[in-house]
């Protein structure tokens, strides 16, 4: 596997690319299609990523004799285990082409003790979950003093999960409002059920990962 990251570019076509701003790993990501887009979020708020690379490097294998050259769209760090991720359309999956050369690359990556996988639009916009995770993105730069971290850590200790709609007004007169809550939600400090749309009702509660402590206070 040879160094050497592909310049994104839609110059001569008509793809749609773009640049994400990831707090996780504090830089830009590229992308080239709005799955790809999409799978970031995942990854951002995800906590077993530790890190990620877009278009990371080039991966070079034989087949039918000639010499090619595959980049995968991303590289994922996760706790224990290495990834190479292509994202694709679930229309596509089931191409011989494409079939015939992940066949390839999984076996590259293996030697390597790295595991290919291949992510669908499908798997990577269930729903709600994706578009409550664009909401907490939203509010993640959302400053928080550390006086409001200390008043939320000893509201949450010790209680059973929570409405939001009660959280908020319990915690309103501190001036903690559902932005900060939405915040910690983004950070993995509260956890609340993804695969329903966040609301008035959702059930919020201290989580068992708690999160990086500095990365909620800084101002980003």
């Amino acid at each position: 596997m040879a160094n050497g990251v592909r310049r994104i570019t839609n110059s001569g076509s008509k793809k749609i690319i773009g640049k994400f701003p990831s707090l996780k790993m504090d830089t830009i990501i590229w992308w080239e299609s709005q799955i790809e887009r999409d799978y970031i979020y995942l990854l951002e708020i995800d906590p077993t990523v530790q890190s990620y690379r877009g278009q990371p490097f080039k991966i070079t294998y034989i087949s039918k004799g000639v010499t090619k050259n595959y980049t995968p769209d991303f590289w994922v760090q996760r706790i224990g285990q290495q990834q190479v991720i292509e994202v694709k359309p679930a229309s596509q999956v089931n191409d011989q082409k494409n079939l015939d050369k992940w066949r390839h690359i999984s076996h590259l990556c293996e030697e390597r003790s790295m595991k290919f996988m291949v992510v669908t639009d499908t798997m990577i916009r269930q729903q709600p979950k994706l578009d409550n995770i664009k909401l907490l993105y939203k509010y993640a730069r959302s400053p928080l003093t550390l006086q409001q971290y200390l008043d939320c850590q000893c509201y949450f200790t010790s209680r059973e999960p929570t409405p939001f709609k009660q959280v908020c007004h319990d915690l309103e007169r501190k001036g903690i409002y559902p932005n900060l809550l939405f915040k910690l939600l983004y950070f993995g400090w509260l956890s609340t059920d993804l695969m329903e749309s966040i609301g008035a009702a959702s059930l919020i509660q201290l989580s068992q990962f708690k999160g990086d402590v500095q990365a909620l206070l800084l101002d980003v």
